[in-house]
């Protein structure tokens, strides 16, 4: 089915509500199936396998597992014998298995496919979709950079910019409209490694004037924060499709997911040296910005979940305790040094790392509900 079609489907505010739980539901569902296929692989038994958290509403048992449609349909679970884990959802049974068919009895490599499954999976789910969609075509987009509308007036005044300008041209050289052309020239002049000796020329247009500008950065700190006040704001072509062949649209899929996954880590990197939360948005905000994306199409909703999709994968690699990466440290930290690491010692990285996190939640939703209120 060509997918302007489903489109239809989303004039009314209800559809795409169904839609965004169902969508961000799935996504986490997709991250607990890479880990469940895996256990299966490799010979691990899995108790318990859950669409939606929380009491169940159906079950039947298929070979060996459970599986279960839950009340609360945001997320799933998949239970892994030998396998404890702080927060877990389900009974947890079976946590300290030991024999054949626990995780712990597995050699390394398996343990650590296992606990990546899920990052897998959800990056799978991109570089998948992503390729779908360059096949059946997007609307082809014209992009402009401009300097983001809730830049801070310090900011403004250090690199005497203002909200809304417009680049049009970086080193004398005209920006052109074309997303391919104009991503190249900020990885050029703007994502490079800092050295203090560059003087970037920069013709804004603002208030329908020419200004010209001449960066210097004096440490990585002013790159950054220059960097971080840019908005590629992108518009679609009214009735313009980019259309690939099918190696050409996985080509393309590959493409953008790199990409996306490039941006994602970047903008971590710039929250922990920075130390602040500006700009993060916790659950309540990314259901919000799904809900409205959904509502513009079923084609904008699919590109958001993929690039949902793809935060989920990198966010769950970060080695903290409570997520797929702390998991994983740990067991690289036990092949390395040939020895379990003391129960209790995981227990407290576990409790403190979830105690963060769920603090981080609270926090962010508040925030976020504050900003919805506002608006």
């Amino acid at each position: 089915m060509n997918l302007n079609v489903l489109s239809i489907f989303f004039t009314t505010k209800f559809v795409p509500l169904i839609f965004t739980i169902i969508g961000f539901g799935l996504l986490i569902t997709i991250h607990e199936f890479g880990h469940f296929i895996f256990c299966k692989i490799f010979g691990v038994y899995t108790p318990t396998f859950s669409l939606g958290m929380g009491p169940k509403i159906l079950e039947k048992k298929i070979g060996t597992t459970n599986f279960r449609l839950s009340a609360i349909p945001l997320g799933g679970y998949v239970e892994i014998a030998g396998l404890a884990e702080v927060g877990g959802q389900g009974e947890q049974e079976h946590s300290k298995l030991t024999g054949g068919q626990s995780f712990e009895s597995k050699p390394y490599w398996q343990k650590a496919i296992i606990l990546l499954g899920g990052v897998l999976f959800n990056l799978l789910f991109a570089y998948i979709f992503f390729s779908i969609i360059y096949f059946y075509g997007v609307p082809k987009q014209k992009a402009d950079l401009i300097i983001n509308t809730k830049i801070e007036k310090t900011i403004q005044k250090k690199f005497n910019i203002a909200p809304e300008d417009k680049i049009i041209s970086i080193d004398n050289q005209n920006l052109s409209s074309d997303p391919k052309k104009l991503i190249p020239v900020l990885q050029k002049y703007f994502l490079k490694k800092f050295t203090g000796a560059d003087i970037i020329p920069l013709t804004v247009l603002r208030n329908n004037k020419n200004i010209k500008l001449n960066l210097n950065f004096k440490s990585e700190k002013e790159q950054d924060e220059f960097l971080g006040s840019l908005q590629l704001k992108t518009t679609p072509i009214e009735g313009q499709y980019e259309k690939h062949s099918l190696f050409g649209a996985i080509g393309k899929g590959i493409q953008v997911t790199n990409g996306w996954i490039f941006n994602i880590i970047y903008g971590i990197k710039c929250l922990i040296t920075e130390r602040t939360l500006k700009g993060v948005g916790g659950p309540v905000m990314i259901l919000s910005k799904t809900f409205e994306t959904a509502q513009k199409g079923f084609l904008p909703l699919l590109i958001f979940l993929c690039i949902i999709s793809i935060n989920l994968a990198v966010l769950n690699i970060l080695p903290i305790g409570a997520l797929d990466g702390g998991q994983f440290l740990f067991v690289s930290v036990e092949a390395i040094i040939r020895r379990p690491i003391p129960e209790t010692i995981k227990l407290v990285i576990n409790i403190g790392s979830w105690i963060l996190i769920l603090g981080l939640v609270l926090y962010l939703s508040y925030k976020d509900l504050m900003a919805i209120i506002w608006k």
